[in-house]
């Protein structure tokens, strides 16, 4: 078999491999995935790179360090980097830190004592939202100041690259050219910008519910539940009734519905025809999260009243960029009526990501095609194995129905996939040669424990799998976002690590 970069990456180092703008670093065995979320003895301090939202890069440390120097503020404080001086005041003025202001060449900081009361809210809401400084900027910040020496070499657009990077989402949403879209720095950034401007024009109609619709991805959870005035989740997009009982006990009060198409990571899709339907004759906003099926394989925009997708994930494919859109459909009574506005929370793209991204989303429409086709062989392939249990994916008896409704095509399969076993994942996952840890869309397989690091919080505790059980979610669950690699080389590989179970 043919050597493949991406196989049996060390433990710490970056996926893609030597790649310092990479988003997802590798986690090979789960005592690795327990070491990185307990953080023990400093093990984050060794790592090369992780999730930006999550984890403070290389380069961010150097940043504040410099910082820290430059303005002679305490080693005790907590230096926060912001990549303008509008999400720097959002992030203070939300939790009323009447705080000094710092800022050198664009980047802006403010200091918190780790004692204030608001620290941790403050470090989960960078987090959720994605308001802070990501690599290319402070690459950019430390060429400037002689702090290092050369740029990460890569392939970028840089003519018009906003323009090509809207043109290519038109084309694929079903857009005609002058129809809008917005940029964001990242996925959640996106999402929290829609929540938050759709929030302001509800609570004045004191509509103040948010309903969460299906088991979604973990910031999406975290925005609704915590920065909303009331939430109510409904785990199963198949129960339509407790989602119309929710919705009729509530009345007038309903803000809006949030959803994914698929979802992830269990890959539900709702009836979305049905929902919005219902939803549009309460005159309530549906906004639907599409990153999983994308916009290359679902003509999902005319059910609902906002769509949004991470172009971190399939738009790039190679887990070095962050981005993010929301495209309101243009046909809907609620957007027509409604003007949201998303300024106020949006941190647009910094310039040499949007070039990035420009770069690769070209390739999009080819590397989800060439996706798909591995995504229903391997999803058979998992069907057969006596050693699989349930096999999610967009095309199986439980949720190909709905899925079909938005398909642009048939056999449009999504390029996700999760895998239950009877028992822990351990031996499987460890035994596993190829590229393990988060995100997704990437042309190269990437295996994720889904629930190990979107919700160890959970999972470490008698009471956290209590919930999850009640819940009707195994949380010993293995994410595959299927590359593009060839397929027989695939099959091998996951078969192999299947014998060790």
């Amino acid at each position: 078999m043919a050597k493949n970069p991406f196989r049996n990456i060390a433990c710490g180092k970056s996926i893609p491999p030597n790649n310092v703008h990479a988003i997802s670093v590798s986690l090979p065995t789960i005592q690795d995935v327990y070491s990185y979320e307990e953080n023990k003895n400093n093990w984050r301090n060794c790592m090369e790179t992780g999730y930006p939202r999550f984890f403070c890069h290389p380069y961010e440390t150097m940043v504040i360090e410099y910082f820290k120097a430059h303005f002679s503020i305490s080693e005790e404080k907590h230096v926060f980097l912001f990549p303008s001086k509008s999400s720097c005041q959002l992030v203070s003025s939300f939790f009323e830190l009447d705080l000094r202001e710092y800022e050198l060449n664009g980047i802006f900081t403010i200091s918190v004592d780790s004692q204030n009361p608001a620290f941790k809210k403050a470090c989960d809401f960078i987090q959720h939202t994605g308001h802070k400084v990501f690599s290319r900027q402070l690459e950019d910040f430390l060429l400037k100041l002689k702090l290092i020496n050369n740029p990460h070499q890569e392939e970028i657009l840089s003519t018009n690259p906003e323009q090509h990077v809207k043109q290519e989402l038109q084309k694929q949403f079903l857009l005609d050219k002058n129809q809008n879209i917005e940029l964001f720095s990242s996925g959640m950034n996106a999402i929290y910008s829609l929540f938050e401007g759709i929030n302001q024009i509800q609570k004045l109609k004191k509509a103040t519910v948010f309903i969460q619709y299906g088991w979604l991805y973990t910031d999406t959870i975290d925005i609704l539940r915590k920065y909303s005035e009331s939430y109510f989740e409904v785990i199963s997009v198949y129960d339509e009734k407790e989602l119309l009982l929710v919705i009729e006990a509530n009345k007038e009060r309903i803000a809006a519905v949030f959803t994914e198409i698929p979802t992830n990571p269990f890959l539900h899709t709702p009836n979305l025809p049905f929902l919005y339907t219902n939803l549009s004759k309460l005159n309530i906003p549906l906004i639907v999260d599409g990153t999983i099926g994308t916009c290359v394989n679902m003509n999902y925009l005319p059910y609902c009243d906002f769509a949004v997708e991470s172009l971190t994930k399939f738009a790039s494919g190679m887990a070095d960029v962050m981005a993010g859109c929301v495209v309101p459909n243009p046909n809907s009574n609620w957007t027509k009526n409604n003007l949201v506005d998303l300024k106020p929370y949006q941190q647009e793209l910094y310039r040499r990501d949007l070039e990035r991204i420009a770069f690769q989303i070209s390739g999009m429409e080819s590397r989800v095609k060439s996706i798909r086709k591995n995504a229903f062989e391997l999803a058979l392939f998992f069907e057969s194995h006596p050693a699989v249990k349930t096999v999610n994916w967009s095309h199986n008896k439980k949720n190909a129905a709905n899925y079909s409704k938005i398909e642009k095509e048939e056999n449009n399969y999504a390029g996700l996939i999760s895998i239950e076993f009877d028992g822990s994942i351990e031996k499987f996952y460890d035994a596993l040669e190829l590229p393990k840890g988060p995100s997704l869309g990437t042309e190269f397989t990437l295996v994720m424990p889904y629930f190990y690091l979107a919700h160890f919080d959970l999972i470490k505790t008698k009471e956290g799998r209590k919930l999850l059980a009640e819940k009707g979610i195994n949380w010993e669950l293995v994410r595959i976002s299927v590359g593009t690699e060839p397929i027989e080389e695939l099959i091998s590989i996951f078969e192999k690590a299947l014998n060790q179970i």
